[in-house]
């Protein structure tokens, strides 16, 4: 198994069998026998790598509660292949996004990633064979200079049905080289943009376009907090009403206690300005009280939102700003809060 240079999120390495692992997270989920979930999203790491009959015990304790909508697995492009589609399809397993990051041979090399160009095309088109939807992740502010517009049209070419866009994060290794100033990397990104919107994808969440077939219903509930998102295993987080939910890493501990969580309590207008943006994506966000008008004047004049009636909606330069302006927006609500 290959470790990404890129990635800051945690992982582990397997040092123990798989099924005692699976056996923890199953024990976890009977605590709550009560949820009924709507959609399954199993998250890297690589979340392939354990033998398909241990993601069959999970989905068979989860799919006992009702209908689930959609079915998400996250892979790489050099653990997939033939025998392993066949087997995931078959867990009734319907959407499956792969970390391309990007199709340049010499990026992925800069990444970690194992596979040439060659490979992801080859199984990018495997996938579509077996799966109803197929997407994959792309980076920006990549080393030396930007590739998304190439690596857009490539993803375009192969009609994947849903591309999430990210900046790249930087970390130790990534620091190392030089890369585009950020002038270079909006311009990249609105280009992207409109090539997508040209070709028929729309803009669904903060970071992920669609064709029209890929709902990402998951993303509905990762950036709702009035949606109940339940995170289960190590490393895993979610919430439910005014709550943070939280597990602490490592495998070891969890599969001795899996119960153990840490839990937040935070007044519902700590998640505003996440779900103010998700809200504008659709235009539907009525013009603000005054708790927020220092952050949503800089927005206006940078063109980062328009109105429509109104109705305030995140452009296409808004898109690429939506970090900067929550966190914009944050600032302006504790200054609010605090004086209050």
């Amino acid at each position: 198994m290959g470790r990404c240079r890129f990635c800051i999120l945690y992982r582990e390495y397997p040092n123990m069998p798989y099924e005692h692992f699976v056996s923890a997270l199953i024990r976890e989920m009977r605590k709550y026998r009560s949820f009924q979930p709507e959609v399954v999203y199993f998250g890297g790491g690589t979340p392939t790598l354990p033998p398909t009959t241990e993601l069959g015990r999970i989905l068979y304790s989860i799919e006992k509660r009702g209908e689930i909508k959609e079915i998400t697995i996250e892979t790489t492009v050099s653990e997939f292949d033939e025998k392993k589609a066949e087997e995931l399809a078959s867990l009734g397993i319907n959407r499956i996004s792969f970390g391309v990051q990007s199709f340049n041979n010499k990026k992925r090399e800069i990444l970690g990633r194992r596979s040439p160009e060659s490979e992801v095309i080859e199984k990018l088109k495997l996938a579509r064979e077996y799966f109803e939807i197929v997407s994959i992740d792309l980076l920006y502010d990549l080393p030396y200079d930007n590739t998304l517009q190439e690596d857009v049209k490539k993803a375009v070419d192969l009609n994947v049905d849903g591309l999430s866009i990210y900046p790249l994060v930087y970390n130790t290794t990534m620091q190392s080289y030089p890369h585009p100033n950020i002038e270079e990397n909006e311009q990249n990104f609105l280009e992207a943009y409109d090539y997508l919107t040209e070709h028929g994808y729309k803009h669904i969440s903060i970071n992920h376009f669609s064709n029209g077939k890929d709902k990402f219903l998951y993303s509905e509930y990762f950036t709702h907090p009035g949606m109940p998102l339940l995170g289960i295993g190590p490393g895993a987080g979610g919430h439910i009403k005014n709550y943070e939910t939280f597990h602490p890493p490592g495998v070891k501990r969890y599969i001795m206690d899996p119960y153990r969580v840490n839990v937040f309590s935070m007044p519902e207008e700590v998640f505003c300005g996440i779900r103010v943006i998700a809200s504008m994506l659709k235009g539907n966000v009525k013009i603000l009280p005054g708790n927020f008008a220092a952050s949503l004047q800089v927005a206006l004049n940078r063109e980062w939102v328009g109105l429509r009636g109104k109705n305030l909606m995140l452009l296409p330069k808004g898109l690429f700003w939506a970090n900067t302006l929550v966190y914009l927006m944050s600032l302006d609500f504790l200054r609010f809060y605090v004086s209050h």
